[in-house]
């Protein structure tokens, strides 16, 4: 095998693990979805084909161009265009998770924002910004990121930040590496979990600015200790 096909069948080996991952956590849905930039050529991104995500192979990935077109004849999803607007307009991230994480989900539709209630959740900056489609597209729309336009604006409400919630839908994760989207993925669900226990008992105090940078890069550099943790329990549960 040589050195590129090598990186690729890596890449796709590791999105399946991560799919596996996501799905025996409890955070990825029968509908969500992760991708990969691909290393040797930023214009391109590897996603699954449409399929059950418990049923994904590596022999199911197919590559994308930044205007989410394959010439793969195989079915792909209609929110490749998530991951494709994200893509394009940041060079920095190089994997894109679209999920329906349940712990986050209520933040996708009330007026309470997402913050950062613990040192694991520093990552998701000093709140969440949420993409509201009502606000170009009307209040009859489907509420998914079906089109390139719709999914520019998500691009455009996510900005600089890690994490984006699309209104009465869901939850878009980005990152550097397939390892840290799963990271962020698994620590968004956690935190939002525990701001709504905390609004529960009293008023919360949330992490400052300064808190937010100086936790974020210590528990960023701990990721590979969380991906071994998360595979391990893939296997003694049979799903590696």
């Amino acid at each position: 095998m040589n050195d590129s096909k090598s990186t690729h069948q890596k890449i796709f080996e590791e999105l399946v693990t991560a799919t596996k991952i996501l799905l025996n956590e409890g955070i990825l849905d029968t509908f969500g979805h992760i991708s990969a930039r691909d290393p040797e050529d930023p214009n391109s991104f590897f996603l699954a084909q449409k399929l059950a995500p418990s049923l994904i192979t590596a022999d199911d990935i197919l590559r994308f161009d930044l205007n989410g077109e394959t010439s793969d004849n195989r079915p792909s999803y209609l929110e490749r265009y998530i991951h494709s607007e994200i893509y394009k307009a940041r060079p920095d991230v190089h994997c894109v998770l679209h999920s329906h994480s349940p712990a986050v989900l209520p933040y996708c539709f009330v007026d309470q924002p997402l913050r950062p209630v613990t040192h694991m959740g520093a990552f998701l900056g000093e709140s969440v910004p949420v993409y509201e489609i009502r606000e170009k597209q009307g209040d009859d729309t489907d509420l998914f990121g079906g089109s390139p336009s719709v999914c520019r604006d998500i691009a455009e409400s996510l900005g600089s930040q890690a994490v984006v919630l699309m209104a009465r839908h869901g939850v878009v994760n980005v990152g550097s590496s397939i390892r840290q989207v799963v990271f962020r993925a698994f620590y968004t669900e956690q935190n939002a979990a525990a701001q709504t226990a905390g609004m529960q008992i009293g008023k919360i105090k949330y992490l400052s600015p300064g808190e937010v940078k100086a936790a974020g890069n210590l528990v960023g550099a701990q990721i590979d200790r969380g991906w071994d943790h998360w595979s391990e329990r893939l296997r003694q549960a049979g799903l590696a």
